[in-house]
This record gives structure tokens, C-alpha cells and sequence, in this order.
């Protein structure tokens, strides 16, 4: 399908005037700057509505106009138009938990760049990165022009993640000694905050804010009254509080009650199957694996301490954000690599695996709000990295989703997770949010798998072809800002020239 001039038969009748539908925001725009209307697709907003066959929906620079069936958008005369019959127009989706910074001697090298624009090419138009630098991961991203929008989070942990080492037996018998993890992190350039019970929980939101992280990341050796500390400080700054499941030694139940925001990893509510004097003896930084390697089953995921954690989150609205696909994507790993040395973040891995899908389930079952984040990587094998395709068909398959609750974890659901101006601008196809737009084959309400059939991505009002995105033509920022050709033609780029 390509563009078309506004005498297109079926839309003809509606080329006059300018948007009916009422604008409840507003919506910055070169007064130049031509509109683009995509027509005749099947309109899935991701508000909740029913889809809306023969949609119009407006886009002008970076920004929705409008969104609707017809009659309800009107086609201003100058307008650009989008022939999409019978294709399926839908949010970009929103994969709400990343890591991307990882340096080498200072830097990402082209893994950074190029595993962005794979990500857009997937759909994927924002990410939340729950650990990291937040000053230079977001310095870099902007530079970049194919990319998704990134938000980050700053992440912190207790005295012991900082400074404290353990005593590791090695093969030979002898005794090693573990650096302690933060400075692991410092080594891949992430900037982990430390905060004890003499710190001061407001100065650290404040500290963080100014590094333009979004909210805070609870990550290790925090009892209950630090968590509560931490997330009432994140709350006051206009933040938001998420954890680590199990942040040793307040559990999941412990964040809960601290009115956290949402908790990732449905692999750590093993914490939940410890009392608080059984947590308080497992400080060592193996012994999460430890505990999950041993407790972690599909038949302990149903255990009632978690039932009533999960019925918590329920009535609180607190989010999950299971992180499915990383752990069979782990067992992958071992089975490929290192299948004939067994070691305990194995027998964690293949624990995980049925125990998470439980916990999952039963979260679902319960009514849990969950997020589709993926804990997806930027380096090493891109076999190995999680997937938010993927995450979405375990959801489904294995969880017992509906395709349209699944997509929710990735538009609309996903952006309320991640708050703040996440929550006002995307998620949703209306009027005043970015134009982060994806405009698929087939219905992925019928199959979460007709995702994979994407002709175009739009991103804060761009458009690309997958396949542009992943030959490197993206680069070319010139073009990209600069022109404005037929998507089957053979052209260095798509893209509005109002946008960005």
C-alpha cells in the first residue's frame, strides 16, 4: 500500500475542513506543517473502545489530531494521505523493562544503537530501562535518530550491595573473594545509589530526579522500613517506587505494604515462602538462586502466602511485571552452552521457569495488573535477549490471557506503569499523545502473533519499514528527517518532515 492523493474514492467525501472530534490537549505543531491522514485501517486504540473499522486517524509533526471512524475525523484538504485498507492500526507497544547501557571501556560500541533500531523494527516505539546511568543512557539515546522514546529508572540498594564480600571457593579448592555487586554495575557503567538508615530518603528522590530518571528501582538489601522510606520519598517527588520481587530482606508482601508501585519478576515471590528471621539469614548475593533453585515449583507458586500477596496487589492496583520469556530464554542458554556444567544459576533458571508461570497465572486470575516488560539486554547473543513478541505469546499461551489483555500489558497498561508523562502521552491512539503508531496485516485481537506482520512502525511520527531499520538505512538522519516517499518504494527513509 502507498500513499495516495486525497481523491481516493473511499474517503473523498470526508477531505474538508479540519478535525471534528474535540482536542482535550495541547497539542504543539508547526502551523505549517501539512497533516497526515491514515485511512481504511481497523482502528485498536488501546482505550478500551471496540475496534473501529475504515478509521481515519490524523497526524500532524509528532502529535495525534484525531482518531476515529468516519464522520468522526474530518480530512483537511492539504492533508497527506495513508491508503491502509485492510491492515490493522494499533499503539506502539511499550516494552516497560530494558537494560541497555552496558560499556566496554567506555562505550557501547554500535550495540546500543543497532539493538535499538531492532526494536523498533519489532514494534517496540518506548522503553523503561530499570538499571542503568540515567545521565548517559538518556544523552546517547537522544543522539540517536531511529530509536524508541526511553524512560529510565534509578536504581538503589543497601550497604551490603556496595561493600560487601563474600568468600568463594573456587575449583581448585582455594578461597576467592566476590566483589561486592555494585561495583560489578559501575563496571558496566550503570550508577547504582546506596541509601542506609542514616540517609536522608528525600535528598536521594531529588538526587535522582535531576538525573532524569523517572522513578526508582529498589533492587537489594533493603529491609520493609527502607523500602516504605524509599517509595513514600519516590511518591512525594512525583516519582514512582517499583522493586525487585525479593530485595533481601523485605519480600514481596513487604514491598507490597509499602506501597510500591509494581515489583518485576514473578520468579522472586519465592521470597514469600521465607519468614522474616529465614530472609534475614539469607544475605549472600547467591541466595536468591539458592532459594529458588530449592523452592521454587510450579505446585509452591500456588502456595497461599502468595495468594495473599497477590490479593493485595489486587486491591492496591500494584503491578506485576512477570518477566516470562528471560528465564526460558535462560534454560536455552544452559541447554546450548553449558549443558555439561550444572551450576546453581541453572538450576535457578530451570526452577524458575514453572514456578513464575504459576505465580503469573494466579496473579492474572486474581485480577494483578500486569505489565509486558521483558528484562531484554542490549549485548551478547541476540538469541539470548527476551522479547516482547515473545513475552506477549507466553501471556497468552501460557498464562491464559486474551490477545487483547496481552496487548494491554504493552500499550495502554504499560504506560500507566511506567507514570508520569508515560502515562499522559502514549499507550493509547488519541488525540494530543504521540504519534507512536504500528500498522500490522492481520488483527492480533484474533492472534497475538499476527504482530510479527508489520508493514509500518511510526514513532513519535515517523515512519519506518522494518526492513529499513534493520539494514542500516536508519542511520541516514538526513533523509530521515527529509522525506517523504511511497513505502514500497525503494527510498532511503520514511518519514514526516514535521517530525523531530
Amino acid at each position: 500500500m502507498g500513499y495516495r492523493s486525497l481523491l481516493v474514492p473511499a474517503v473523498a467525501a470526508l477531505a474538508a475542513g479540519a478535525c471534528s472530534a474535540p482536542i482535550h490537549r495541547p497539542v504543539s505543531v508547526g502551523p505549517l506543517d501539512p497533516p497526515t491522514a491514515i485511512v481504511d485501517a481497523t482502528l485498536w486504540d488501546g482505550t478500551g473502545r471496540a475496534p473501529v473499522p475504515h478509521a481515519v486517524t490524523l497526524v500532524r509533526g509528532n502529535r495525534i489530531l484525531c482518531a476515529g471512524g468516519v464522520g468522526e475525523c474530518q480530512i483537511p484538504r492539504d492533508a497527506r494521505v495513508i491508503d491502509a485498507h485492510g491492515a490493522w492500526l494499533i499503539p506502539g507497544l511499550i516494552d516497560s523493562h530494558v537494560h541497555l547501557l552496558f560499556l566496554l571501556r567506555g562505550s557501547a560500541s554500535e550495540d546500543l544503537a543497532n539493538d535499538l533500531k531492532d526494536l523498533l523494527a519489532q514494534g517496540v516505539t518506548t522503553v523503561r530501562d530499570m538499571g542503568t546511568n540515567p545521565v548517559e543512557l538518556l544523552a546517547r539515546t537522544r543522539a540517536l535518530g531511529a530509536a524508541p522514546r526511553v524512560y529510565a529508572m534509578q536504581l538503589v540498594a543497601g550497604f551490603r550491595f556496595f561493600y560487601g564480600r563474600e568468600q568463594v571457593v573456587t575449583t581448585d579448592g582455594s578461597v576467592a573473594y566476590r566483589l561486592p555487586q555494585a561495583q560489578i554495575m559501575e563496571m558496566r557503567g550503570w550508577t547504582p545509589m546506596m541509601f542506609t538508615r542514616d540517609d536522608d530518603a528525600d535528598s536521594l528522590a531529588a538526587e535522582a530526579k535531576k538525573t532524569g530518571a523517572i522513578g526508582l528501582k529498589l533492587y537489594g538489601y533493603l529491609d520493609s522500613t527502607l523500602v516504605r522510606k524509599l517509595t513514600e520519598a519516590a511518591h512525594r517527588a512525583g516519582m514512582t517506587a517499583w522493586g525487585h520481587a525479593w530485595v533481601q530482606p523485605a519480600n514481596p508482601r513487604d514491598q507490597v505494604l509499602a506501597g510500591e508501585d509494581g515489583v518485576v519478576h514473578a520468579s522472586l515471590f519465592v521470597g514469600d515462602l521465607f519468614s522474616a528471621t529465614g530472609r534475614d539469614s539469607l544475605l549472600a548475593s547467591s541466595a536468591i538462586l539458592w532459594a529458588g533453585a530449592h523452592d521454587a515449583t510450579p505446585e509452591s507458586g500456588l502456595d497461599p502466602r502468595i495468594g495473599e500477596t497477590l490479593d493485595s496487589m489486587a486491591r492496591r492496583g500494584t503491578f506485576l511485571e512477570p518477566t516470562l520469556d528471560v528465564t526460558i530464554r535462560s534454560v536455552a542458554h544452559y541447554d546450548a552452552q553449558h549443558a555439561d556444567q550444572p551450576s546453581l544459576p541453572e538450576q535457578y533458571a530451570r526452577a524458575a521457569v514453572g514456578f513464575s508461570m504459576a505465580v503469573t497465572r494466579q496473579a492474572a486470575k486474581r485480577g494483578v495488573r500486569l505489565t509486558a516488560g521483558t528484562d531484554h539486554v542490549a549485548y551478547g547473543p541476540v538469541r539470548d535477549r527476551a522479547s516482547l513478541a515473545s513475552e506477549l505469546r507466553l501471556l497468552v499461551d501460557s498464562i491464559g490471557l486474551s490477545p487483547e489483555a496481552a496487548l494491554l500489558a504493552a500499550t495502554r497498561d504499560a504506560a500507566v506503569a511506567i507514570g508520569g508523562e508515560a502515562a499522559r502521552s502514549v499507550g493509547t491512539i488519541e488525540a494530543g499523545r504521540y504519534a507512536d503508531l504500528l500498522l500490522l496485516d492481520r488483527s492480533p485481537l484474533d492472534d497475538i502473533r499476527n504482530l510479527d506482520g508489520i508493514q509500518w512502525v511510526m514513532q513519535d511520527g515517523r515512519l519506518w519499514r522494518p526492513w529499513q531499520l534493520r539494514s542500516g538505512i536508519a542511520m541516514h538522519e538526513g533523509a530521515a528527517d527529509s522525506t517523504w516517499a511511497d513505502p514500497d518504494a525503494d527510498e532511503p527513509a520514511l518519514a514526516h518532515p514535521g517530525a523531530r
